[in-house]
Order: structure tokens, then C-alpha cells, then sequence
């Protein structure tokens, strides 16, 4: 049996969308990730807000496979106001930085930023970028790339000690970081 499938305009206006995600209980808003601008927006009642959530582009760099790349909420964000961020500093390394909510719900506290991690990247792609709390743990799991280039020269990926080519699995209270 075939199924039609059909696709409806969300929204526009927005610059190199990346991804599209919402806190857990969230259902009047979606929270989209713009790569190259690195900016946070939201879409509410159908109309990308003018105002950005979030606006992290002075800090991070851009093109190709740079940018803002991931963006996920913590379990608690209705309590905590905590969510993360995956991008790529003007130096081209790997972030992941924790930031809150300000006190209003539709614009983060900018100058909130804890980085948790700083990864030198070797080359200027495969920078990965997806990040989810896993509901069984509460870690924050971190997918890296392999560091780039072509055909992972260094063989990184392979090397159990490096971070390259592993999910990352992040204890947020503490700090810790496994790779899996």
C-alpha cells in the first residue's frame, strides 16, 4: 500500500535551518537551530519571532561544516531553564556550553555561557554536532566527528583515545565525560 505524503511551509524566513526542536512539555513553540548565523529562533503561533532566542554568532564561526550545530534542552528545563549548545569557536574548535533562560521565556540570558568542553578541531569539517539526554540516565550524549579531512587520516575514529568518531556521554552535574 502507498501513502501520500505531503509537505507544509512551517515557516520562513529563516537562514540555513539546521534543526528543530522543543522542551519536553513545550507545545506552543519550536526552537530552530540557524547554522551559519548561529542564532537560536523561535517559531510561535505559526511566526518566526523576531528576536532571537539565542545569538551566539560573534563567538562562532562559520561556513561549511561550521557553525551552530546542535542544540538540546535539559530533562529539567521547565524547573532549571538549562539548555546546550554544540558549536564552532572563531578558532574553529569545538564547544559545548550550557546556558539558561532570562527571565523571559522567549530569549535566553546570553552572558548565562558555561563551557563545558573545548575540542581542537584538526581540520575544518566533520565537526558533528547532535547532542540528546538519554531518558534512561539523564547523560548528555555528544556526537562527534572524526575530526575531518577525508577518509580520517589520522585514523582518529579508530583511536579509543581520542574523542574523535565517538559519542560522548556527559554526566552535566559534575563535569564528567565518557566516551562510549
Amino acid at each position: 500500500q502507498s501513502v501520500q505524503l505531503t509537505t507544509i511551509r512551517v515557516a520562513s524566513g529563516l537562514s540555513e535551518p539546521l534543526y528543530l526542536t522543543s522542551p519536553a512539555g513545550d507545545t506552543a513553540r519550536l526552537f530552530v537551530v540557524e547554522q551559519n548565523t548561529a542564532r537560536i529562533r523561535i517559531i510561535k503561533n505559526g511566526t518566526v519571532l523576531p528576536t532571537p532566542f539565542l545569538d551566539i554568532g560573534p563567538k562562532a564561526s562559520s561556513g561549511g561544516e561550521r557553525g551552530l550545530l546542535g542544540l538540546v534542552f535539559h530533562p529539567n528545563y521547565a524547573s532549571n531553564g538549562y539548555f546546550y549548545v554544540n558549536y564552532t569557536d572563531n578558532d574553529g574548535n569545538t564547544v559545548i556550553a550550557r546556558y539558561r533562560v532570562s527571565g523571559n521565556p522567549d530569549i535566553a540570558d546570553a552572558s548565562s555561557e558555561t563551557v563545558l568542553m573545548n575540542v581542537t578541531q584538526p581540520f575544518s569539517n566533520h565537526n558533528g554536532g547532535m547532542m540528546a539526554f538519554s531518558p534512561n540516565d539523564d547523560y548528555l550524549y555528544i556526537g562527534m566527528g572524526d575530526g575531518g579531512s577525508a577518509n580520517d587520516p589520522g585514523n582518529r575514529a579508530q583511536d579509543g583515545g581520542v574523542v574523535f568518531g565517538k559519542i560522548l556521554r556527559m554526566d552535566v552535574g559534575n563535569g564528567t565525560v565518557f566516551r562510549e
